[in-house]
């Protein structure tokens, strides 16, 4: 699982000096800052943000979360770090019932597909 947290991290450090990267086992946005949640040990992508951040690789980070599930770990980690920001597309009425507050949520209703 470690190894997951240092994949999202390597691939932002690639991302900011080759312009493009991709960690295909990351995504592990409902992670809290103490404790795992949703099947998530670790939320890697706030880690990686709050990494940037405190090495000055990165001024500002925006997290896009696009998954069926708010990134709620995501957005309560990083909701008192004033240069990042949490944008959360997901199912209103999906896991997790209580949701936290993203920079900019869009909960889409049950059964929205391609044209809306």
């Amino acid at each position: 699982v470690r190894l997951e947290v240092a994949g999202t991290l390597l691939a932002a450090r690639l991302a900011l000096s080759t312009g493009i990267a991709c960690n295909l086992g990351g995504g592990t946005h409902h992670a809290q800052r103490a404790a795992g949640s949703g099947f998530n040990p670790f939320n890697d992508l706030a880690v990686a943000s709050l990494a940037l951040l405190a090495e000055g690789a990165a001024r500002r980070v925006l997290v896009v979360d696009l998954d069926v599930h708010q990134g709620d770990g995501t957005a309560a980690i990083l909701s008192e770090e004033p240069r990042a920001a949490t944008f959360s597309m997901h199912a209103a009425r999906a896991f997790p019932v209580r949701k936290q507050r993203s920079t900019v949520d869009v909960g889409l209703p049950n059964g929205t597909g391609d044209e809306e």
